[in-house]
């Protein structure tokens, strides 16, 4: 294989994030007014078209907060961010994978104001050849539109190239509809839904261990 093409949350990088949370709606409010909520989700709702649709939310910010839209964003994901690390072994992963003078990429459901300055965070940049997130392109996995996306953006062989997630609907199948070849590892944030039995059934290769995982692509 000469590319790979990685999810990023619950495959690369671990995060929770709890917007719920009663102390981090008060302090959305305290900072953004009372009505803030209301106005996000009316907004949000706007801009949904269904299906594989993926709104931007930097375009709600805007509305929101027009002359600080980006410092509104960012306050915004970090009072709702609970815990973000890199999991054990990625970066050594990565480092192997570029070492050998493969390409690496990341396809992510993800929203750009949130999702870029954490990749900053997690030191990951300079290991990706290129950088796709969903809110971006305007749709989400597992659309297919989205993976041959990618493929033609870098003009990547499919034979050539896997792509790797955690979820097995959104990762596995969305990558199998483009006709790539698929790696899964079922994560602390897989859906709960998820079968590891199903993904080693449909996948080139599924496994619960980070380790295995890195084994199998360093041998590709």
């Amino acid at each position: 294989m000469k590319n790979f093409v990685f999810d990023l949350y619950g495959t690369l990088a671990d995060i929770h994030t709890d917007e719920r949370n009663p102390v981090f709606k008060k302090r959305m409010e305290r900072r953004f007014g009372a009505d803030f909520f209301a106005r996000y989700y009316a907004l949000c709702k706007s801009l949904d078209t269904g299906g594989y649709c993926e709104i931007d939310l930097f375009k709600v910010f805007l509305k929101l907060a027009p002359s600080d839209a980006e410092s509104a964003a960012g306050y915004f994901r970090a009072k709702s961010r609970i815990s973000f690390r890199a999991y054990r072994g990625v970066r050594r992963l990565l480092k192997s994978l570029k070492k050998r003078g493969a390409k690496l990429y990341i396809l992510s459901n993800a929203q750009a104001c949130f999702t870029r300055p954490e990749l900053e965070k997690l030191r990951f940049v300079p290991y990706f050849d290129g950088i796709e997130l969903s809110s971006d392109f305007g749709q989400k996995k597992p659309s297919k539109d989205f993976f041959e996306h990618i493929l033609k953006k870098y003009s990547l062989d499919k034979s050539e190239t896997v792509y790797i997630g955690n979820d097995f609907c959104a990762d596995v199948l969305g990558a199998k509809s483009a006709g790539l070849k698929t790696a899964y590892i079922k994560s602390n944030r897989s859906p709960s839904s998820d079968s590891l039995e199903r993904a080693q059934a449909e996948a080139d290769f599924a496994t619960d261990s980070f380790k295995k995982l890195s084994d199998y692509l360093l041998s590709l």
